[in-house]
């Protein structure tokens, strides 16, 4: 009798033990996006976007606004997190976060210590995503609406990661991948880096999100350096995709590659990438080799010649090899010289290879990634033309 009556406790304590903690939505405010400016007063502006769940599907939406913007300024990140409610009259709950914006000054003015805030909160995942805006204040890209994801922070967390898949324009660095990175001695982080187009007021109306020519869009189209927790620089769209090429994230993509002998061009549909580095040091010298190797068919063919010919994709493919090859040791030799910062890993690459050669360098590396001799290797394997042969300007 003793036993069952434990047995039936325990039954209770677990099919109970869930709603201790339970709350009304009505009740709390699902914050969806931070933003992190330079204060006037203060250190740092603090922007953050709670979402109205009502105004996100087309069952319940009345047309109010579907997300609320707020911001305050103080010293600390910590502190501006938990003293939104002077306007808000709810409990922010932070653990659905999907997107911090920073400013390309706060970056500038090595202010990123704040994220150590983020990274310590047990209520923050660290897996949103990270954007530096620039041009603009980070607020303002919390206001900008758009027709397809009413919350601006939503949009843009759905956008950077179909980017990264879809065409490999954008690096998959979340708050872990940051720090993990920025802790590594051999290697230096990336952000996705944005801009605002327009006026971003007018973007945060809800005329905005029903306008076919909206007023005010956010684009991604760079990639910021980040070097000793400080903005390096940026780089373009192709070379975000250059570098993970190198480090071999890339999911698909489609490459733009000038015919033989033709000032034509032809698209090579990457659907397949694979990529190995070997590093070891040699005279003094770290050397590494990147082998690249890819598979894909053809999208887009304007080229004279015909493919039927034994040897068409023979000669499409050491045209593709050969301008990618010019086109990543171009981008190596700019992070070099323009960033002194080895954002491809080639260090930690070089520590797991060859760890006795690269102890010597310490927290010094950049000398030995200044120093040293990269071998890049691209090589294109198409499998298949499409669903035609030539192109039909040729029958």
């Amino acid at each position: 009798m003793y036993v069952i009556k434990i047995v039936i406790i325990i039954s209770i304590v677990l099919l109970l033990s869930g709603c201790w903690d339970r709350e009304e939505l009505s009740k709390v405010s699902i914050v969806t996006g931070m933003a992190v400016d330079k204060g006037e007063k203060f250190k740092y502006k603090l922007t953050i976007e709670t979402t109205e769940a009502r105004e996100m599907t087309t069952q319940t939406a009345t047309g109010m606004a579907p997300s609320f913007v707020y911001s305050l300024e103080g010293n600390t990140v910590a502190e501006l997190a938990n003293k939104f409610n002077i306007a808000n009259a709810t409990r922010l709950v932070y653990s659905h976060m999907r997107l911090l914006a920073i400013s390309e000054e706060v970056a500038e003015d090595n202010l990123l210590q704040f994220m150590d805030a983020l990274d310590r909160n047990r209520e923050i995942r660290d897996d949103f995503s990270i954007v530096v805006v620039r041009g603009r204040d980070a607020g303002d890209l919390l206001q900008v609406t758009n027709m397809y994801k009413k919350s601006p922070s939503l949009k843009l967390f759905s956008q950077l990661n179909h980017m990264q898949k879809e065409w490999g324009g954008a690096p998959d660095i979340k708050l872990n991948d940051y720090i993990r990175i920025y802790n590594a001695l051999g290697q230096s982080p990336v952000l996705a880096a944005a801009h605002i187009t327009g006026d971003p007021k007018k973007g945060g109306n809800i005329e905005n999100m029903k306008s076919e020519d909206p007023e005010s869009e956010v684009v991604v189209d760079s990639l910021a350096v980040i070097k000793q927790g400080k903005l390096a620089g940026f780089a373009s769209l192709f070379e975000v995709r250059d570098l993970l090429f190198v480090q071999g994230k890339i999911k698909n993509t489609v490459l733009s590659v000038q015919c033989v002998k033709e000032d034509n061009k032809f698209g090579y549909h990457v659907t397949k990438s694979k990529t190995k580095i070997t590093a070891k040091e040699t005279n003094g010298i770290p050397k590494f080799h990147v082998n690249i190797r890819t598979e894909g068919y053809l999208e887009g063919l304007n080229c004279r010649k015909a493919i039927t010919d034994a040897n068409a994709f023979e000669g499409m493919e050491k045209s593709i090899n050969k301008l990618m090859e010019k086109q990543i040791e171009k981008f190596i030799k700019k992070a070099k010289e323009e960033y002194d910062a080895d954002i491809f890993g080639f260090g930690e690459l070089l520590r797991e290879q060859d760890y006795k050669s690269y102890k010597k360098y310490g927290i010094n590396w950049d000398d030995g990634f200044e120093k040293s001799e990269i071998h890049v290797d691209f090589n294109s394997e198409i499998k298949r033309s499409g669903l035609r042969t030539n192109p039909y300007f040729m029958n």
